[in-house]
């Protein structure tokens, strides 16, 4: 059982890999527009980059969360009260890091697009900021990362 606890931990933290390598091409976006070679590059791999990225972290996140359910089939360890991670905030540290990430980009982005002040460069940034923290903000304040992690620290039967 603790192997299977230990591959979940491993998966998810392949899917937070995944997350922020297929968050990175948004940073280059900042260097669009200064040459066309590299304009040519970063519109046709970047893109490929981040949609092979998004399918990795979602593979990897659907793979933990059969092996959760396969831990509650043993029936060795209880079900925990939790929502999806969409619905859920400040969960744990790692989840209320991502959810003040986000909610600060979120702001500074809105106001620097409203004031229209601000470089590209920031503004790209921010984006990345936005849609990496959105997509740590799923997992971190999961049912898979509080379930495996939780069942982890315990080693008591029927104690998660």
């Amino acid at each position: 059982m603790t192997e299977l606890r230990h591959k979940g931990q491993h998966l998810l933290k392949l899917s937070i890999i995944c997350s922020f390598i297929s968050s990175i091409p948004l940073l280059f976006c900042i260097f669009l527009g200064k040459n066309n070679e590299s304009d040519a590059i970063i519109k046709i791999v970047f893109p490929i980059v981040f949609w092979i990225g998004l399918l990795a972290e979602q593979f990897f996140f659907w793979k933990s969360n059969s092996i959760r359910k396969e831990i509650l089939k043993s029936g060795k360890f209880r079900k925990l009260k939790s929502n999806i991670g969409l619905i859920s905030m400040l969960q744990n540290e790692y989840g209320a890091v991502a959810d003040i990430v986000f909610v600060i980009s979120l702001v500074v982005l809105l106001v620097l697009m409203i004031i229209g002040i601000g470089e590209k460069t920031v503004q790209y940034v921010l984006i990345f900021l936005l849609v990496l923290s959105f997509r740590l903000h799923c997992i971190l304040n999961g049912k898979n990362f509080k379930y495996i992690n939780y069942s982890l620290k315990r080693q008591v039967k029927k104690d998660v």
